[in-house]
């Protein structure tokens, strides 16, 4: 009875491998066209997760001979950032407003990926691929919104509010240089061969803190900042073309 079992095991898997192959990706190159949500936040930062949208073109090249495998590329435009709700004070005789403040980061991002696919059918396919990304900050500001009205609101307001990416030297206005770099990894699902599902992971490996305002802070408070680094889920639709 178990060589008879073993026997309807070993059956399976031959012909699940078999229908595996039989319907393997085709070689060669595709392109994709994205659009999606990001949810970033600024890990070792007070800042919390910040929603955000991200839109971009990928090249995939199905390898020959590899069942499977392929290597993908693509161009970005992507808004990362973070958000914190909090009281301000207007005056120093008002009492406390409610308050946000916000950096709305804007890169354009070069991911380079290696990959694996598995098609289940004709019309069903799933993937996953895992590589390094490269960007660079071309846009960004940092902005306080306060809840009320008046000209003290809006000095206040325009006192907080700059560019994300500038060296200001002012630690009450912190900045971040513009290049990021780290891993990521996409799992995603396709539809007749043209419509997909992906959901990822970013992890960016440099420090967003430039070294002059990071030197600055030691000197003035005597305490070193901790390294504040980019993370980003991603939820996004794609068509292959």
């Amino acid at each position: 009875m178990k060589k008879i079992f073993y026997l309807i095991i070993a059956m399976t898997m031959c012909a699940g491998n078999a229908q595996a192959f039989e319907y393997e990706p085709e070689e060669g190159l595709t392109w994709m066209g994205l659009f999606g949500m990001n949810i970033s936040k600024l890990q070792n930062h007070p800042y919390n997760a910040k929603v955000g949208a991200m839109m971009g073109v990928r090249a995939d090249y199905v390898l020959p001979h590899a069942h499977g495998a392929y290597i993908t590329a693509g161009l970005d435009w992507t808004m990362k950032g973070g958000r914190l709700s909090h009281e301000a004070l207007v005056t120093p005789t008002s009492e406390p407003a409610d308050a946000t403040s916000k950096y709305n980061l804007h890169y354009i991002e070069v991911p380079v990926r290696v990959g694996f696919r598995y098609n289940l059918s004709d019309e069903f396919g799933f993937y996953g691929e895992f590589g390094p990304f490269f960007s660079v900050g071309v846009g960004g500001r940092h902005k306080l919104s306060i809840d009320g009205d008046g000209a003290a609101v809006r000095e206040t307001e325009d006192e907080f509010t700059f560019r994300a990416f500038k060296n200001v030297e002012n630690l009450d206005k912190p900045t971040f240089q513009r290049w990021d770099a780290g891993l990521g990894f996409r799992i995603g699902a396709e539809y007749n061969q043209h419509y997909n599902l992906i959901i990822g992971c970013d992890w960016g490996l440099a420090d967003m803190y430039r070294d002059d305002f990071r030197d600055a802070f030691y000197t003035l408070y005597g305490q070193r900042l901790s390294k504040v680094h980019n993370f980003n889920f991603s939820i996004t639709a794609g068509y292959r073309f």
